[in-house]
């Protein structure tokens, strides 16, 4: 793996804890929807340190460069990110719905037991 894509996945994991700890303290985002962007950042962090276990690992399993791989790992990791914000947006958007048809129910109520 070359000098140089080391050295972008080290920056790119530094660059994404550091983004996520200045969401956390600004209070953007919640410590719970962090964990999988700095699992993200510690895999990235690994595959920088240790090339020789990722050179390996692409050429037991056929690939041409460990960059191909590396590109691959990634790809993927963003894929299941994306899909598990996905799913619980979808969650809260039924969720949403739900209480905003609570709340019409409530203000109907309330003001058919004010006109009474």
């Amino acid at each position: 793996m070359s000098t140089s894509l080391r050295l972008i996945l080290l920056a790119g994991s530094l660059l994404i804890v550091g983004t996520v700890l200045n969401y956390i303290r600004k209070r953007r985002i919640l410590m719970a929807n962090s964990t999988g962007w700095v699992v993200m950042a510690g895999i990235l962090l690994l595959i920088a340190l240790f090339p020789d276990v990722i050179m390996h690992l692409a050429s037991r399993l056929g690939f041409q460069s460990a960059a191909n791989f590396v590109f691959l790992v990634v790809t993927g990791l963003l894929t299941v990110k994306t899909f598990r914000d996905s799913a619980r947006m979808s969650i809260m958007q039924h969720k949403i719905e739900e209480l905003t048809q609570e709340i019409a129910l409530a203000q109907e109520e309330a003001l058919q037991s004010r006109d009474e």
